[in-house]
């Protein structure tokens, strides 16, 4: 074994060094708890075995047994204490506050302590296996939830790949609204798996115009009165096509899909939803939806300036937009330009 001793008496550390090193042990010594503790988070694969005596200088065995069962490392190292307190109640203490995993009163004979270091031994093989088996599984948990969510990411795609047959729009639309989407929530310190929702969820913002007439869809002018209203039903097909399900991507497409036309002063359809009261998904979404639907071409006309589109976007601060995702979406125009050019 590799064993790591600590002990400031020096002619017990030098008989001990001799005992273990005569027994086939690699053995490394030190003279305190201070140093034994340096030594120790020097390894890149810790020993599998601490010898270290209780009283001692700076740092005594237990605090220096508690230190190392708080280090983050992926190998057991077993502990055993060496000590002249033979009262249960030290014993239990030691035990409770070090971590300490066995220990043998003073003085001992080293036939002893070997056979309490076998002990150690099929433990730390029996730990060190069962750590490596630990990361195994996370291993496999891991790569069946990446191959599950690449699984939902291309169904997904499939199914919105339906709707670009239909509207020619559609496909890099699609890919730009996840994306700025998703950077917005980024810097809105949403965490990882809400942001990969977010990508995902707000694809499928316009998934109800799977329900709307080719006729009112692709029409290349402007909408009558009567066709507008039909084409705003496409918020409450998207949200009948998502709504029910337990999951936190699908509900969170349920909101884009039935929120992302509501105005923060109240104006929007189809529930009149004013401020806070709408979804911030959705809400993200409306400022992303907007800005893309003005500054690439639709059918019904050509794609407006920039600086046309950036005033179009500033008039709707506190009347289409919340304005402080807005802010947010003007100090990563860099950013959202990028997403822009990548995904035509």
């Amino acid at each position: 074994m590799r064993i790591l001793t600590a002990d400031d008496d020096p002619i017990m550390r030098a008989r001990l060094c001799r005992y273990l090193q005569k027994n086939g042990h690699t053995v490394e010594t030190c003279c305190d708890g201070l140093s034994a503790i340096d030594k120790f988070f020097s390894y890149e694969d810790p020993p599998e075995l601490l010898i270290t005596d209780w009283m001692m200088p700076n740092l005594d065995g237990i605090e220096l047994a508690k230190r190392v069962r708080q280090a983050k490392n992926n190998n057991y190292t077993y502990i055993i204490l060496l000590t002249s307190k033979s009262e249960t109640e030290d014993l239990v203490d030691g035990f409770t506050d070090g971590g300490v995993d066995d220990y043998i009163v003073k003085p001992f004979s080293f036939e002893e302590l070997q056979v309490r270091i076998n002990v150690g031994e099929r433990i730390v093989r029996f730990e060190r296996e069962h750590q490596e088996y630990s990361r195994s599984l996370e291993g496999v948990v891991q790569r069946q939830t990446q191959l599950l969510r690449k699984t939902k990411d291309e169904l997904i795609e499939r199914l919105l790949s339906a709707l670009e047959f239909r509207d020619q729009e559609t496909g890099s639309h699609v890919r730009r609204i996840g994306l700025t989407s998703a950077l917005l929530g980024n810097h809105l310190g949403w965490d990882s798996t809400s942001l990969d929702d977010l990508r995902v969820a707000a694809s499928m913002h316009d998934i109800g115009k799977v329900g709307i007439p080719d006729d009112i869809l692709k029409k290349p002018g402007r909408l009558t009165s009567e066709e507008y209203e039909i084409i705003k039903e496409h918020t409450v097909i998207g949200a009948s096509i998502l709504a029910g399900s337990q999951f936190e991507v699908i509900s969170m497409a349920h909101d884009i899909a039935l929120r992302h036309h509501e105005k923060w002063d109240g104006s929007g359809y189809p529930g009149g939803l004013i401020g806070t009261a709408i979804p911030v998904s959705a809400r993200i979404v409306s400022i992303v939806d907007v800005f893309d639907a003005l500054a690439n071409d639709r059918i019904y006309r050509p794609a407006l300036s920039r600086e046309q589109v950036l005033d179009i976007m500033l008039e709707g601060r506190e009347r289409h937009f919340d304005p402080n995702i807005l802010d947010l979406f003007f100090s990563l125009l860099p950013d959202i330009f990028r997403i822009q050019a990548e995904n035509q």
